[in-house]
Protein backbone atom coordinates (compact mmCIF):
# COMPACT_ATOMS: atom_id res chain seq x y z
CA UNK A 1 0.00 0.00 0.00
CA UNK A 2 1.64 3.47 -0.84
CA UNK A 3 1.79 5.69 1.66
CA UNK A 4 -0.37 9.45 0.89
CA UNK A 5 2.04 12.07 -1.03
CA UNK A 6 2.41 15.05 1.85
CA UNK A 7 2.65 18.40 1.41
CA UNK A 8 4.47 20.81 3.83
CA UNK A 9 2.33 24.13 4.37
CA UNK A 10 4.25 27.75 5.16
CA UNK A 11 2.75 30.36 5.97
CA UNK A 12 4.73 34.17 6.22
CA UNK A 13 6.16 34.95 8.89
CA UNK A 14 3.80 38.26 9.01
CA UNK A 15 0.56 35.83 9.53
CA UNK A 16 -0.32 32.61 10.96
CA UNK A 17 -1.78 29.02 10.03
CA UNK A 18 -4.92 30.28 10.29
CA UNK A 19 -4.50 31.13 6.14
CA UNK A 20 -4.08 27.56 5.13
CA UNK A 21 -7.32 26.18 6.97
CA UNK A 22 -9.49 26.91 3.67
CA UNK A 23 -6.92 25.08 1.70
CA UNK A 24 -6.10 22.02 3.43
CA UNK A 25 -9.50 20.10 3.02
CA UNK A 26 -9.31 20.71 -0.76
CA UNK A 27 -5.55 19.06 -0.43
CA UNK A 28 -6.75 16.31 1.81
CA UNK A 29 -10.18 15.42 -0.76
CA UNK A 30 -7.90 15.09 -3.02
CA UNK A 31 -5.45 12.53 -1.31
CA UNK A 32 -2.70 14.57 0.55
CA UNK A 33 -1.43 14.60 3.68
CA UNK A 34 -1.30 17.93 4.53
CA UNK A 35 1.72 19.30 7.46
CA UNK A 36 1.30 22.92 8.31
CA UNK A 37 4.66 24.65 10.36
CA UNK A 38 3.13 27.28 13.23
CA UNK A 39 5.89 29.75 12.55
CA UNK A 40 4.42 32.17 15.38
CA UNK A 41 6.56 30.23 18.73
CA UNK A 42 9.44 31.00 16.47
CA UNK A 43 9.92 34.31 16.53
CA UNK A 44 11.85 34.87 19.25
CA UNK A 45 14.18 32.15 18.67
CA UNK A 46 18.03 33.57 17.93
CA UNK A 47 17.92 32.37 14.55
CA UNK A 48 14.85 32.24 13.03
CA UNK A 49 16.14 30.69 10.27
CA UNK A 50 17.36 27.85 12.09
CA UNK A 51 14.30 27.57 14.15
CA UNK A 52 12.51 27.17 10.96
CA UNK A 53 14.19 24.69 10.06
CA UNK A 54 14.50 22.46 12.41
CA UNK A 55 10.96 22.47 13.08
CA UNK A 56 10.27 21.56 9.12
CA UNK A 57 13.02 18.19 10.13
CA UNK A 58 10.29 17.38 13.03
CA UNK A 59 7.18 17.70 10.64
CA UNK A 60 7.40 15.60 8.07
CA UNK A 61 8.71 11.71 7.01
CA UNK A 62 11.32 11.17 4.50
CA UNK A 63 10.13 10.40 1.13
CA UNK A 64 8.20 12.29 -2.14
CA UNK A 65 6.96 16.07 -0.37
CA UNK A 66 5.78 18.81 -1.85
CA UNK A 67 6.67 21.84 0.46
CA UNK A 68 4.24 24.73 -0.30
CA UNK A 69 5.63 28.45 0.91
CA UNK A 70 3.24 31.53 0.93
CA UNK A 71 4.65 35.36 0.46
CA UNK A 72 7.34 36.16 3.27
CA UNK A 73 7.99 32.22 3.55
CA UNK A 74 9.88 32.09 0.06
CA UNK A 75 13.03 32.72 1.89
CA UNK A 76 13.17 29.89 4.08
CA UNK A 77 12.34 27.48 1.55
CA UNK A 78 15.45 26.49 0.62
CA UNK A 79 16.81 25.65 4.21
CA UNK A 80 13.27 24.14 4.62
CA UNK A 81 14.08 22.23 1.61
CA UNK A 82 17.96 21.05 2.66
CA UNK A 83 16.42 20.36 6.46
CA UNK A 84 13.61 17.97 5.22
CA UNK A 85 16.38 15.84 3.08
CA UNK A 86 13.60 14.79 0.90
CA UNK A 87 14.78 12.50 -2.51
CA UNK A 88 11.93 13.84 -4.22
CA UNK A 89 11.05 17.30 -3.58
CA UNK A 90 9.02 19.52 -5.13
CA UNK A 91 9.29 23.29 -3.78
CA UNK A 92 6.72 25.16 -4.65
CA UNK A 93 6.79 29.59 -4.11
CA UNK A 94 2.88 30.68 -3.49
CA UNK A 95 3.02 34.40 -5.02
CA UNK A 96 6.11 34.33 -2.45
CA UNK A 97 9.04 36.14 -2.65
CA UNK A 98 12.15 34.52 -4.00
CA UNK A 99 15.18 33.75 -2.16
CA UNK A 100 17.62 36.14 -1.36
CA UNK A 101 20.50 33.97 0.38
CA UNK A 102 23.50 35.69 1.95
CA UNK A 103 21.41 38.79 3.03
CA UNK A 104 18.56 39.74 5.06
CA UNK A 105 14.98 40.30 4.89
CA UNK A 106 15.65 44.73 4.82
CA UNK A 107 18.62 43.86 2.96
CA UNK A 108 17.07 42.55 -0.04
CA UNK A 109 14.64 45.10 0.16
CA UNK A 110 15.04 48.34 -2.57
CA UNK A 111 16.36 51.31 -0.57
CA UNK A 112 12.86 53.32 0.17
CA UNK A 113 10.65 49.95 0.86
CA UNK A 114 13.82 49.24 4.00
CA UNK A 115 13.78 52.64 5.20
CA UNK A 116 9.80 52.82 5.09
CA UNK A 117 10.21 49.07 6.74
CA UNK A 118 12.96 50.40 9.40
CA UNK A 119 10.31 53.61 10.25
CA UNK A 120 7.90 51.48 10.71
CA UNK A 121 9.20 49.54 13.48
CA UNK A 122 8.22 50.67 17.55
CA UNK A 123 10.97 49.32 19.87
CA UNK A 124 12.88 46.94 17.95
CA UNK A 125 9.43 45.05 16.49
CA UNK A 126 6.82 45.52 13.37
CA UNK A 127 3.36 45.73 13.78
CA UNK A 128 1.36 43.63 12.87
CA UNK A 129 0.51 42.68 9.22
CA UNK A 130 -2.93 44.54 9.34
CA UNK A 131 -2.28 48.08 10.33
CA UNK A 132 0.46 48.62 7.62
CA UNK A 133 -2.73 48.94 4.94
CA UNK A 134 -5.70 51.19 4.88
CA UNK A 135 -8.26 48.75 6.29
CA UNK A 136 -10.46 49.04 3.17
CA UNK A 137 -7.52 47.38 1.56
CA UNK A 138 -8.14 44.23 3.85
CA UNK A 139 -12.14 44.71 3.60
CA UNK A 140 -11.42 44.05 -0.57
CA UNK A 141 -8.49 41.43 0.07
CA UNK A 142 -11.13 39.24 2.81
CA UNK A 143 -14.10 40.29 1.77
CA UNK A 144 -16.12 37.65 4.51
CA UNK A 145 -16.28 39.30 7.73
CA UNK A 146 -15.65 36.39 9.14
CA UNK A 147 -12.93 35.06 7.55
CA UNK A 148 -11.60 38.51 7.52
CA UNK A 149 -11.73 38.04 11.48
CA UNK A 150 -10.19 34.40 11.30
CA UNK A 151 -7.22 35.48 9.20
CA UNK A 152 -6.05 38.10 10.68
CA UNK A 153 -6.36 37.09 14.64
CA UNK A 154 -3.52 37.46 16.82
CA UNK A 155 -0.86 38.29 14.40
CA UNK A 156 2.86 38.51 15.66
CA UNK A 157 4.84 41.13 16.00
CA UNK A 158 8.16 40.27 14.51
CA UNK A 159 11.25 41.49 16.11
CA UNK A 160 13.82 43.01 14.19
CA UNK A 161 16.48 40.78 14.77
CA UNK A 162 14.21 38.80 12.46
CA UNK A 163 14.02 40.71 10.14
CA UNK A 164 17.84 41.68 9.45
CA UNK A 165 19.05 38.05 9.95
CA UNK A 166 21.40 36.84 6.77
CA UNK A 167 19.93 33.76 5.53
CA UNK A 168 22.64 31.52 4.53
CA UNK A 169 23.44 29.70 1.23
CA UNK A 170 21.57 26.55 0.24
CA UNK A 171 22.58 23.23 -0.02
CA UNK A 172 22.13 20.14 -2.27
CA UNK A 173 18.86 19.53 -1.84
CA UNK A 174 17.67 22.88 -2.60
CA UNK A 175 20.32 22.71 -5.50
CA UNK A 176 18.18 19.22 -6.66
CA UNK A 177 14.74 20.09 -6.21
CA UNK A 178 11.91 21.34 -8.56
CA UNK A 179 10.89 24.81 -8.18
CA UNK A 180 7.31 25.70 -9.08
CA UNK A 181 6.66 29.46 -8.72
CA UNK A 182 2.30 29.97 -8.63
CA UNK A 183 1.54 33.63 -9.29
CA UNK A 184 -1.68 34.43 -7.56
CA UNK A 185 -1.86 38.12 -8.04
CA UNK A 186 -1.09 41.28 -10.36
CA UNK A 187 1.35 42.29 -7.37
CA UNK A 188 4.05 39.51 -7.89
CA UNK A 189 3.91 39.50 -11.74
CA UNK A 190 7.31 40.83 -11.87
CA UNK A 191 8.71 38.30 -9.13
CA UNK A 192 6.85 35.06 -10.89
CA UNK A 193 9.11 36.68 -14.33
CA UNK A 194 12.18 36.69 -12.07
CA UNK A 195 11.54 32.92 -11.64
CA UNK A 196 10.26 31.93 -14.85
CA UNK A 197 14.20 33.54 -15.83
CA UNK A 198 15.56 31.65 -13.02
CA UNK A 199 14.44 28.34 -14.51
CA UNK A 200 11.44 27.75 -11.98
CA UNK A 201 8.10 26.56 -13.91
CA UNK A 202 5.32 29.40 -13.65
CA UNK A 203 2.07 29.04 -13.55
CA UNK A 204 -0.56 31.94 -13.22
CA UNK A 205 -4.40 32.48 -11.86
CA UNK A 206 -6.09 35.49 -12.02
CA UNK A 207 -6.31 36.01 -8.24
CA UNK A 208 -5.65 37.57 -4.71
CA UNK A 209 -2.43 37.34 -2.53
CA UNK A 210 -4.57 35.83 0.00
CA UNK A 211 -6.69 33.65 -2.65
CA UNK A 212 -5.79 29.91 -0.82
CA UNK A 213 -8.29 32.29 1.79
CA UNK A 214 -10.99 33.35 -0.57
CA UNK A 215 -10.35 30.84 -3.87
CA UNK A 216 -9.33 27.48 -1.95
CA UNK A 217 -10.51 25.14 -5.09
CA UNK A 218 -8.98 27.42 -7.53
CA UNK A 219 -5.60 27.46 -5.80
CA UNK A 220 -5.50 23.50 -5.14
CA UNK A 221 -6.72 22.97 -8.98
CA UNK A 222 -3.57 25.32 -10.15
CA UNK A 223 -1.28 23.64 -7.24
CA UNK A 224 -2.25 19.77 -8.40
CA UNK A 225 -2.10 20.87 -12.00
CA UNK A 226 1.70 22.49 -11.40
CA UNK A 227 2.64 19.38 -9.64
CA UNK A 228 1.89 17.12 -11.94
CA UNK A 229 3.52 18.99 -14.85
CA UNK A 230 6.50 16.78 -16.06
CA UNK A 231 10.04 18.33 -16.03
Amino acid sequence: MHAEPTMLLVHSPLLTSATWDALRPHLEAAGWRTAVLDLRPLVEAPSFHAAVCAEAATSVSPGALTVVGHSRAGAYLPGIADAVGSHRLDVVFLDARLPHPGTSWVGSLPRERATWLREMAVSGRLPTWDTWFPTASLDDLLPDPGQRRHVLHDLPELPWKLVSEVLPAPGATWNSARRIYLQLSAAYGSTAERAEEGGYLVRRMDGDHLAMVTQPAMVTDLLLSAIGTSD
